[in-house]
């Protein structure tokens, strides 16, 4: 494994194998959060993979390259991989864990293969969704990434809007990440549960 990385955010660092929900209240507030996320790891030299509720990420790329040089020449190189809302992985006909799991397992070995020395990756909500059958499945992939997110030198970001789900939602939420990043702040997460008692 590799060293701890800066978060993006001042003050927040992030451990090889941590997998975080952040929780946030609207598109501003999202973006104070997973730009310099993602930011902080192009600019590192690290492989960055994530899906957004966009239709066209053309804008959001825009927002991403106030703070980062060369977005074009680092989509091409495929360092930095976004997913808009129509590049879904899976229908929620066809969904499956392992199949998810699968994907994330090839996409971040490739990256490793490449000489990346670490890998961002993960999604909001929003754009898991459309390809879920329900939120019973979204909690149990949530809780099979745990035991993924220690295979490799890297870390799994999920973001949600809170003012989208309610209070028990957001509490099932908790249950499945071992982080949370609240306010700026990262913290551990005291209801967190461990994989084998969710999947």
């Amino acid at each position: 494994m590799t060293s701890p990385r800066k978060f993006g955010t001042p003050g927040v660092v992030i451990e090889p194998g941590q997998h975080i929900c952040a929780l946030h209240v609207g598109e501003e507030d999202r973006d104070s959060v997973l730009l310099p996320f993602l930011s902080e790891g192009l600019q590192a030299g690290e492989k960055c993979l994530f899906g957004v509720h966009e239709n066209e990420v053309a804008d959001f790329l825009d927002r991403l390259a106030e703070n980062v040089d060369d977005i074009e020449g680092r989509v091409g190189s495929a360092q930095l991989d976004i997913r808009a809302a129509g590049n879904r992985l899976l229908s929620p006909e066809e969904f499956s864990i392992d199949r998810i799991i699968e994907f994330w397992d090839k996409a971040v070995s490739a990256a490793m293969a490449a000489g990346y020395p670490f890998v961002r990756l993960g999604a909001e909500a929003r754009w898991w969704h459309p390809q879920l059958p329900g939120l019973t499945e979204l909690f149990r992939y949530e809780a099979a990434l745990n035991d993924f997110t220690s295979r490799y030198p890297q870390a799994i970001l999920c973001v949600y809007d809170i003012t989208r789900y309610r209070e028990n939602i957001v509490f099932d939420l908790l249950k499945t990440h071992p982080q949370v990043l609240m306010c700026g702040v990262l913290l551990e997460n005291p209801y967190y549960l461990p994989p084998a008692t969710l999947v």
